[in-house]
């Protein structure tokens, strides 16, 4: 077998800082992702960090970018999945997701770059959502003044994420009675609208 070009190599060092840096911040915390720890994570040099994002918020931005490009493709397939939805609450309530998302909310407090690169992803992720959600209510005949797809959207997501959120610390008191609640909404929201006879 021949051995890997040096462009390989380079490419492949950059993506395992990127990987460590994500695995970092989602099982420790952000303040646990410094360029040392990182480094010996990735079984690089910690010279390398430096060498392929100049400070450490480069390296943040480009993890925090990288997750949002596959999070941005897994919304996407929203518009097409047979119970968007479903896939909304589903997507949200991922905790591999939402702890990484946590972590960087916690940090855009502190970084203007993170900030930046976070609001971006949120408005992008956020269009997408009411997109899907929009085509389900209008397929099924709901009053889009009644539920705004914007904030059915909105509600579907942050309850996911607060609910995932939770179970992450182990606090899991009216957890089943809101997924209850919320599933039962969703079935509703599903149904088309009674038509209205002239009996009515």
């Amino acid at each position: 077998m021949s051995p890997a070009s040096p462009k390989n190599a380079a490419g492949n060092a950059r993506d395992r800082l990127l990987e460590a840096t994500a695995r970092i911040i989602r099982e420790e915390g952000y303040a646990a992702a410094t360029s040392r720890r990182v480094a010996a994570e990735a079984g690089v040099k910690q010279a390398l960090v430096y060498y392929y994002f100049p400070t450490m918020d480069d390296l943040f931005v480009e993890v925090l970018r990288s997750g949002a490009d596959a999070a941005l493709a897994r919304m996407r397939g929203l518009l097409t999945d047979d119970d968007p939805l479903q896939a909304l609450w589903l997507i949200n309530g991922d905790p591999r997701w939402s702890v990484l998302n946590t972590e960087f909310m916690a940090l855009a407090n502190h970084r203007k770059a993170i900030r930046a690169e976070l609001k971006n992803y949120a408005e992008r992720v956020r269009d997408i959502e009411t997109a899907a959600v929009t085509l389900v209510l209008r397929a099924n005949g709901m009053d889009l003044d009644r539920y705004p797809p914007v904030a059915v959207s909105m509600l579907i997501a942050q309850t996911a994420r607060s609910l995932s959120n939770e179970a992450a610390v182990g606090v899991t008191a009216g957890h089943a009675e809101l997924r209850a609640l919320v599933e039962g909404q969703l079935a509703a929201l599903r149904r088309p609208a009674p038509a209205v006879t002239a009996a009515d």
